[in-house]
């Protein structure tokens, strides 16, 4: 699809891909109005077939770009969740050991393996290495994290939300005929319509 021919969509679009929010996209496109219109106007604006798939063109295009796809990012994601220390550090007997003064001594303690030693899985799971006065300090990603990441990906945990009616009572629901149904709803487009075009 080619750029949007309504400029402040096609800029709404552009700001929705960049990650704004609904609200602060549809301001950014040059649209006014208290809080309560804009966001119904920017979600309506977000729900139209056309800024909604130049949003994913959009989206698209950028992760091209920095050649990023869902495949790259869960491998990435597995080398966080799946690391093993025992990789990347030496404990237990038998472990050279240097004291301050830098002379080394075999005994119980922890060394972490030279860098040449580490492999690139265990590498990219590492985020810190640093030397204190206490010797190396080892840090790693967020594995709970990752891991959590790659389960909701995978559908392994689903989200809940319990939705009431007011007051916590039930939702109130009313029956209407396909009549009153199509005209509530074309109502409602044309309405929707004419704050679009009058902002």
């Amino acid at each position: 699809m080619p750029v949007l021919e309504n400029p402040r969509h096609e800029i709404f679009a552009r700001e929705i891909a960049k990650g704004a929010s609904q609200r602060e996209a549809y301001a950014n496109a040059g649209y006014e109005g208290d809080e309560r219109s804009m966001d119904a106007n920017a979600a309506r604006l977000i729900a139209d077939d056309r800024v909604a798939i130049r949003v994913q063109e959009i989206q698209a295009a950028a992760a091209k770009r920095a050649e990023i796809t869902i495949e790259r990012t869960l491998l990435e994601l597995a080398k966080i969740g799946y690391a093993d220390i025992r990789k990347a550090v030496r404990w237990g007997e038998g472990i050279a050991i240097k004291d301050a003064e830098g002379n080394e001594a075999i005994g119980n303690g922890v060394a972490m393996l030279d860098s040449a030693e580490i492999d690139n899985d265990t590498a990219a799971a590492i985020a810190e290495v640093a030397q204190t006065r206490d010797g190396i300090k080892i840090k790693f990603h967020d594995k709970l994290g990752a891991l959590e990441k790659i389960g909701k990906h995978l559908g392994m945990f689903v989200d809940r939300h319990e939705h009431s009616g007011k007051d916590g009572g039930p939702i109130e629901t009313v029956d209407l005929s396909p009549l009153e149904a199509a005209r509530r709803i074309a109502f409602a487009w044309a309405k929707g319509e004419r704050e679009l075009d009058g902002k």
